[in-house]
């Protein structure tokens, strides 16, 4: 689905923290996931981030942020510039694993199209960073994979466990809409090829009956008590062995009719047989 993650993040940042601690934990996230190794700046390319920084900052060190805007590519990229005693000051420390993991998934977070799978990648700028994130998860209790840079969340109990932990909400609704209409729709498919498979099924028992009646019939061959069963196949070509059963008088169980199709189709393979 286009613009989930985007929407995921539009709500992150419109909540507001309970306390300093978290607001500065939180700010922590954002940082470490969008600063590299040996520079005192940090930048992304999402306004939203942009201004979510911004609030954090004044809510925690009572002073503005100077931000710089620059056109990049077919966006604009904000880049703040760190001093040195903020960016030791801003290193995470192990503390609210949860409000922590709202940061970097606010910086560097993507979830796939949960119509078509479940995934959260965590991506941060430095590979010596997913170390800190593969601690708080596993802090929380959640499995996930690392390669090079990129951590992996997969699976929609993980997911959806991550998701509600960070404080998302109404993106947790939409997730189980979603999840919802895509197990009502995969049921249906199953139950439409199931159908189809029974009524191919059905057609090709159906034709060999027909073909071994025929036989019998041709040959002057088909018992007597046999032919009101035959009788009713020829007439009714398509029907199934329930509905040949309903319409014997009297009624038959389905597995007699089928007992009679049987030995119908013995009795014509036999018939030919004789005659080679």
């Amino acid at each position: 689905m286009k613009g989930y993650s985007e929407a995921l993040r539009l709500e992150l940042c419109k909540k507001i923290p309970n306390s300093i601690q978290e607001a500065f934990v939180e700010l922590q996230g954002i940082v470490g996931s969008r600063k590299k190794l040996g520079s005192n700046f940090i930048y992304t390319e999402r306004l939203n981030v942009a201004n979510r920084i911004t609030i954090l900052w004044k809510m925690i060190f009572k002073n503005s942020l100077s931000m710089d805007i620059t056109k990049y590519k077919k966006a604009y990229r904000f880049s703040i510039k760190l001093g040195e005693e903020y960016l030791k000051l801003l290193e995470w420390q192990g503390e609210m694993p949860r409000n922590f993991l709202r940061g970097v998934f606010l910086a560097s977070g993507f979830i796939s199209d949960p119509e078509k799978c479940y995934r959260i990648e965590l991506l941060p700028l430095e590979k010596t960073f997913a170390r800190y994130i593969a601690k708080a998860l596993n802090a929380i209790g959640i499995r996930h994979t690392i390669y090079v840079k990129k951590v992996s969340i997969i699976g929609f109990p993980k997911v959806e466990r991550f998701l509600s932990l960070i404080g998302i909400q109404q993106g947790l609704i939409k997730l189980e809409e979603i999840r919802t209409l895509k197990l009502i729709k995969e049921d249906t498919n199953r139950r439409i090829n199931f159908q189809e498979s029974n009524i191919e099924k059905t057609l090709l028992s159906a034709e060999r009956e027909l073909e071994a009646i025929r036989v019998l019939m041709i040959n002057n061959k088909l018992p007597d008590r046999y032919r009101k069963i035959a009788e009713l196949r020829l007439t009714y070509p398509q029907a199934t062995l329930k509905e040949l059963a309903e319409l014997l008088q009297p009624p038959v169980s389905k597995s007699t009719v089928a007992y009679y199709m049987r030995r119908l189709e013995k009795l014509a393979d036999d018939n030919i047989k004789g005659k080679s």
